[in-house]
């Protein structure tokens, strides 16, 4: 029995069929199973004498800034919900610190035989993000945007979301609303930066700088940031991840000032522990299977020589209890 014998009693292409038995990435798990248990049955075997997937495809999925105090528990589980799109679909699936690479990234890649890399948690000081203009390896970037024709890239729309959230504190009345940057190196961090200023703008508040706080996307910055914003009239508070807003709330609370009776507080990303803090936080849910499914179709579209592309996922607006309407508060209140 030949491949076209086979393809014309399974009414698919010639060229599918022949994908199918070799593991190609781009034919679906359920025709392979197809192909492979019909060609089996009718005793076609494969050059190797295996009706088995010849190769199994090796990804990488590289992360930096994964430490407690940081943006782990945004990372560790988009890297975990890549890796299972990318197992159902017969890819191996290695994850890594940067710290592991000790090499060029093409070396790093090429030792190790990855045909392509998901990467996520860099900032703008990252020596990795100027070698990935001249990269000749399919790889995708996470929170950050870069032009090349082997670079895609995937990030949350921050700039509206943010936006959105100064626009819920309007209408609860606050004016003096404070920000907590999470990096100053951090594309993220620096859009939701430019979402906080754009909401003001738009919902005719006066920005201003001494209402803004330079964090470093952990608990203890948030709470770190508690000490300046007693001391400011600011009745509401936007920070840049939910970490530093627990943080803040923890801190708050420290000065005898409550959440949100004195001070209004939201975050971003919905990580689990903001639905069971007092009070639950208002934030943004970023949808981490999603963006492990695109990331990997990404990935697969440059495995396919396809033209690179950025990709924006919408966040959800979550709304819980850390909001409630202005309560005119002044330094005197701390």
């Amino acid at each position: 029995m030949k491949i076209k014998d086979i393809a014309k009693e399974l009414h698919l292409s010639v060229s599918t069929v022949s994908k199918a038995l070799n593991g190609a990435f781009d034919v679906s798990k359920e025709t392979k199973q197809v192909v492979l248990a019909y060609a089996k049955a009718h005793g076609y075997k494969s050059r190797d004498e295996r009706l088995t997937v010849k190769t199994i495809r090796r990804l990488c999925f590289i992360y930096d800034n994964v430490e407690p105090t940081s943006q782990s528990n945004i990372i560790i589980p988009l890297g975990l919900a890549f890796s299972n799109y990318a197992r159902e679909h017969n890819f191996e699936v290695i994850q890594t610190p940067i710290q592991n690479i000790t090499t060029s990234y093409n070396e790093f890649m090429s030792q190790n035989n990855f045909d392509g890399a998901f990467i996520a948690g860099l900032n703008y000081k990252s020596p990795l993000l100027n070698e990935l203009k001249g990269t000749v390896y399919p790889t995708v970037l996470y929170d950050n945007i870069m032009l090349g024709d082997m670079i895609a890239t995937i990030h949350n729309e921050n700039i509206n979301t943010i936006s959105k959230l100064v626009e819920i504190l309007k209408l609860n009345h606050h004016t003096n609303i404070g920000f907590i940057h999470g990096d100053k190196n951090s594309f993220i961090s620096n859009e939701r930066f430019a979402g906080y200023i754009i909401g003001q703008m738009m919902n005719h508040i006066e920005y201003k700088p001494e209402y803004v706080y330079y964090g470093d996307f952990s608990e203890e910055s948030g709470y770190k940031a508690a000490e300046y914003f007693v001391n400011t009239d600011v009745t509401a508070v936007v920070c840049a991840s939910d970490l530093m807003a627990i943080g803040l709330i923890r801190g708050l609370e420290s000065f005898g000032l409550s959440v949100p009776t004195d001070i209004s507080v939201t975050g971003y990303d919905d990580i689990d522990i903001s639905k069971y803090i007092r009070p639950a936080l208002t934030t943004v849910k970023q949808d981490l299977d999603l963006i492990g499914e695109k990331a990997f179709t990404l990935l697969t579209s440059l495995l396919m020589n396809r033209s690179s592309q950025r990709v924006v996922i919408s966040g959800e607006l979550i709304h819980r209890n850390s909001i409630a309407p202005m309560r005119p508060r002044t330094k005197s209140d701390s």
